[in-house]
Order: C-alpha cells, then structure tokens, then sequence
C-alpha cells in the first residue's frame, strides 16, 4: 500500500495487515460516546488512523471483562477463548506509566486524549461546584462498582454516603439527574460531557476532591509488543490528525470536549 513503512521481518502482524488492506481494530461495547451501537468518537478516529494508513477499518467490538488485563489478553496478544480475537490494535487504553511497566506483552502508543473524573450538576439547585457541601443534603448518583462509586463512599469522612444513590448505567444516573431524583452525577468526564450535549442547565465541572485534583491519564491505543513498523504507521497517522485538528473536530462532533494528551 502506498505511504506504508517498509516490512520488518519480524512484523508478523503488519504483514498480514499490509496484505488484507485492513486494520482490525477492538473497541469496548456499550461506551458511548466513544463506541456504542458500532458507532462513536473511538469508531471515528480508528477510521480515520485506517484511512490515512491506506487502509481499511475493521471493527471487533467486545464487552468489557473484569480488568483491562484481561481484556488486552483476548483483544490484543492472545485471543478470547469463546474464539475472537486478537486485534491488530485496541483502542482507548490508558497510557499509564506504572501499568505499562507491568505489561510484557502489550505496546501503549499513539495517546490521543486526556480523561478524567467530573461532575454533572443541577444548577437549578447548586450555584456552583465550589465545594461537595451541598451533597450533605442533595442526592447524588454514581454508577454501581466503579470509582466515583467507592470513592464517595469514603471521601471526606464518608460525608455524603447518607445521599448517595446507586444506578446500573450512567443513562439510569443522567435520568435521574434531568428528572431531579439527584442532583449531581460523577463519571468520566466524556461520558458525562455527551451525556449533558450542553444542557445549560447541567454543567460539567471537576469534583473539588484533593484525591482527584491530579488523577487524570491519557488514552491510546494498544498494539502487541514486537510490532514496530504497525506502531509506528499508527503513531505518524495519530499524529498527523491531532495535528491537523481532526480529533479534536470528531470529540466536538461526539459532544466532547478534546483535551490534549
């Protein structure tokens, strides 16, 4: 294909690529909106990374397992036991210096965003995002088992664990925000950001918690180690289009606000 880096002998993977014309790609399901119903920000960037590769995107997408090892396992250097799997590449992984010195057999390149935890608040009953105060005596909701879930169970003396409430997705939280069931919701940033679509009357702010003041991470892409020539054409293709502005124009398109990794 032309553009394409000249093969490496030890580049097994990029030769198949090279010879189908087509990047395999894995994305999370039921992550809007990043990848839900085989469309979001992540689909279009992958696309966009493919097409600028000279190649076409293939989609595999995959539900979430109990930790992102083992879902780098069957997505990106084994394969999953039900039979699918491996990717060429994975897509909005955590570019984490610590947990990328655990791994052995997974590459983290290409960041393409930064994400972080945030609040959504009903400004029709919260002035501003100041302080957690006012969820002494508001409702606040959280998705079940996941960080903003343990963290506000605990967070200034337990505070506001009388308050808060408990939902399945972050859809049930965000309804039970627009409805006035809570009055604050917090999750990923992104998540939230879209979730709102600019809703004036719910903004989207940081938690004025000290234990998240410094806890944000980039996202990226996940290769299998020992493939440089596919890392590096997904490293100049990720870079050309952060450069040219296009993935900050595919956040704004998906109601997200880019932030540079």
């Amino acid at each position: 294909v032309a553009g394409l880096p000249a093969l490496a002998d030890d580049d097994a993977v990029w030769a198949t690529v090279r010879k189908n014309g087509a990047l395999r790609v894995a994305f999370y399901k039921d992550f809007a909106p990043f990848s839900d119903d085989g469309k979001g920000a992540d689909v279009d960037i992958a696309t966009a990374v493919a097409a600028r590769m000279g190649l076409k995107m293939s989609p595999m997408f995959f539900d979430a397992d109990e930790n992102m090892d083992d879902d780098l396992r069957n997505m990106v250097w084994k394969g999953h036991y039900m039979g699918y799997g491996p990717a060429d590449m994975m897509i909005h992984v955590p570019v984490d210096r610590e947990y990328m010195a655990r791994q052995d057999k997974v590459e983290f390149i290409a960041p393409y965003h930064r994400e972080r935890y945030a609040v959504a608040y009903d400004r029709r009953r919260i002035d501003n995002l100041d302080s957690m105060l006012p969820f002494e005596k508001l409702p606040f909701g959280v998705v079940v088992d996941t960080l903003p879930d343990s963290l506000m169970l605990s967070a200034d003396g337990g505070r506001y664990r009388s308050q808060l409430r408990h939902y399945k997705t972050l859809a049930e939280a965000i309804a039970a925000l627009r409805s006035g069931d809570v009055a604050g919701v917090m999750a990923l940033q992104g998540e939230l950001e879209a979730s709102v679509a600019g809703d004036t009357n719910f903004p989207v702010g940081q938690p004025p918690l000290a234990m998240l003041n410094s806890r944000q991470w980039p996202v990226g892409i996940a290769i299998r180690k020992g493939e440089p020539q596919l890392g590096r054409a997904i490293m100049e293709a990720m870079n050309a289009l952060i450069a040219e502005g296009e993935i900050k124009r595919i956040f704004a398109r998906h109601n997200i606000n880019w932030r540079v990794p």
